[in-house]
C-alpha cells in the first residue's frame, strides 16, 4: 500500500439499496476507492425517516463488509430531506451561545414537527461568518440512532453522519443543482448565494418499476428485473414522464430562490436511458449524468463504473469525507 492509510468506510442505506465505498488516501491528500459493493435491503426495512428494521439491514452491511474484505471499523454515514431539514439563515452579530439558542428558536419554525415532543437535535454550521450566514440542521435524535445502531450491530463505528446535500456537492462543485432519483423519493438539492436548498418529491425509480409491471401484467420483481436490463422499452413511459414532471416542479420551485442553470442527476432511479435528456427538456437547463473523479480512481472497468457510477456516487463521496473534513 505504501503511503496510502485506509479511510473509514462510506456507508449509504437507501429504502431499496445499501452500497459501501472502501477507500484510502495517501500523504497528499489524494483519494481513491478500492470496492464499492451494493445490495438490496428488504423491504419495508428503511423508511424515509428512520431504519427500521436495523437487524436486517445489519445482516446486509455484514454480507457486503464480507464480499469487500477490509478490517476497517469506522465508516461514515449519510442522512438528508426529510429526515433532515436544511436552512440557511442569516443572524445579527451575537456570541456563540446566543447563536445557537436563536438557531433552535428558527429549526422549530422550519422543522415541520414539534422539537420538544419529538427528541430532536439541531446543529449550527458557519457558511460566511462575516456576513454572519450560518445553515442550520435539525434531525429526530432517533433518524440518527437508528443510522448508528445498525452498523453498531454490524461490528462498526460510525465517526461522522453527513448529509446528502453536502456530500454529493463534493463530487460535483460547478453545478446548480444535484437531482437524485431514489426508489420512492427524489430528491433535489440546489445551491445558490442564499446557500443549500434540499427539496423532495414523492416519488422515483419505483413508480415506474410499477408502471411497467401494471402495463405487461407482471409482478413488480419482474418489472423491477425488466428495467434494469432493458429500462422503460415501451412499457412505464407514463410513469417514468411523471417523476420527471414532479422532478421539474421541484427545480421551478428552487428558481425562485437560486438560478438553476446546469443540473446533475444521479441516483438509482436515473439510470433509464434518456431520463436526463427527458429532464432537460422539461426545466431547459443543461442535464448531465457525468462519473465524479473518484470513481475513476475504483479498479473497474469503466464501462462498469460508468453503468453504475449513479448508484454508487454518494458511498464514494462518504468515503471521501475524512480527508474533505
Amino acid at each position: 500500500m505504501g503511503d496510502w492509510k485506509m479511510l473509514p468506510l462510506g456507508i449509504d442505506v437507501g429504502s431499496a439499496r445499501a452500497r459501501i465505498a472502501c477507500g484510502e488516501a495517501n500523504r497528499d491528500g489524494a483519494v481513491r476507492i478500492r470496492a464499492i459493493v451494493a445490495r438490496d435491503v428488504p423491504d419495508d426495512a428503511v423508511t424515509p425517516l428512520l431504519v427500521e428494521e436495523p437487524e436486517l439491514v445489519a445482516a446486509v452491511i455484514e454480507e457486503m463488509l464480507a464480499e469487500i474484505g477490509t478490517r476497517e471499523r469506522r465508516c461514515v454515514l449519510a442522512i438528508g430531506a426529510p429526515a433532515c431539514i436544511l436552512r440557511t439563515v442569516r443572524f445579527p452579530k451575537m456570541s456563540w451561545p446566543e447563536r445557537l439558542r436563536a438557531s433552535r428558536f428558527e429549526a422549530a419554525r422550519f422543522a415541520g414537527w414539534d422539537l420538544e415532543e419529538a427528541d430532536s437535535i439541531v446543529r449550527l454550521h458557519p457558511l460566511d461568518r462575516a456576513a454572519g450566514t450560518f445553515a442550520i440542521g435539525v434531525t429526530r435524535a432517533k433518524s440518527i440512532d437508528s443510522r448508528v445502531q445498525t452498523v453498531r450491530i454490524a461490528g462498526l463505528r460510525a465517526v461522522a453522519i453527513d448529509h446528502d446535500a453536502f456530500a454529493m456537492r463534493r463530487l460535483f462543485p460547478e453545478c446548480d443543482a444535484i437531482v437524485d432519483v431514489g426508489a420512492e423519493r427524489s430528491n433535489a438539492h440546489c445551491f445558490g448565494a442564499a446557500g443549500v436548498t434540499s427539496l423532495v418529491a414523492q416519488v422515483g425509480g419505483s413508480a415506474i418499476t410499477r408502471g411497467i409491471a401494471a402495463e405487461l401484467s407482471i409482478d413488480v420483481p419482474t418489472a423491477e428485473r425488466r428495467k434494469r436490463i432493458l429500462g422503460c422499452a415501451g412499457a412505464g413511459i407514463a410513469a417514468s414522464e411523471e417523476v420527471v414532471a414532479a422532478i421539474a416542479a421541484l427545480i421551478e420551485l428552487a428558481r425562485t430562490r437560486a438560478t438553476i442553470g446546469r443540473i446533475v442527476v444521479t441516483g438509482n432511479g436515473a439510470r433509464l436511458p434518456n431520463f436526463a435528456r427527458a429532464l432537460e427538456e422539461a426545466t431547459g437547463a443543461v442535464t448531465e449524468m457525468p462519473v465524479p473523479d473518484i470513481l475513476h480512481t475504483a479498479e473497474y472497468p469503466q464501462d462498469v463504473v460508468r453503468v453504475a457510477s449513479p448508484d454508487w456516487a454518494l458511498a464514494a463521496s462518504l468515503a471521501s469525507w475524512g480527508v474533505a473534513a
